[in-house]
């Protein structure tokens, strides 16, 4: 009889294990689930809050016709459209910058650099983003800034790189 319970108490203890690896390989699946149900809450998130800043700017004609000129030309709009394009701008690099930090982290998917380089880049040909970044890459992360400056850099690199293409050009001829 001892021996019976013992194997009733042996079968008992398998069993008891093979419940709490069950339990484990179900709470990695929710946990993967959960992951990726955050991942892509947190994306949409982002993605709204600057499509947010897109429409509420672009839906003003006379606060967007103030921004592009201080972007064209920073020195002939007033104090005051200067003043709110470099808080437009400042707004849509925080938005930029947390989705930096977000994709850095893993939380969101990395070839969303690309479109945060794109989002950037467009701004390097226009006076009025370089009177905005002087005056505010303080109040960035150093990570942000670093990413900006790069891209200016990029930038420059690449159109000595166009400059001496076309000097040389001129040399052949």
């Amino acid at each position: 009889m001892k021996a019976s319970l013992d194997k009733v108490v042996k079968i008992a203890e398998i069993i008891g294990s093979l419940g709490i690896v069950i339990s484990l390989i179900f709470v990695s699946i929710q946990y993967q689930n959960n992951s990726l149900a955050l991942q892509t809450s947190t994306a949409n998130s982002v993605n709204a809050n600057i499509a947010d800043w897109y429409t509420a700017f672009f839906e003003n004609a006379e606060a967007s016709e103030a921004f592009m000129k201080f972007v064209s030309a920073p020195e002939s709009v007033t104090p005051s459209e200067r003043f709110r394009a470099i808080m437009r701008l400042h707004s849509l690099n925080l938005h930029l910058q947390n989705a930096l930090y977000l994709e850095g982290k893993g939380v969101l998917d990395e070839n969303l650099r690309k479109t945060i380089s794109m989002a950037v880049y467009s701004g390097l040909g226009s006076p009025g983003f370089y009177v905005f970044w002087e005056q505010r890459k303080d109040m960035y992360t150093e990570e942000w800034r670093n990413f900006v400056e790069d891209l200016i850099q990029s930038k420059k690199d690449r159109n000595k790189n166009l400059e001496k293409l076309f000097n040389d050009n001129d040399s052949i001829n």
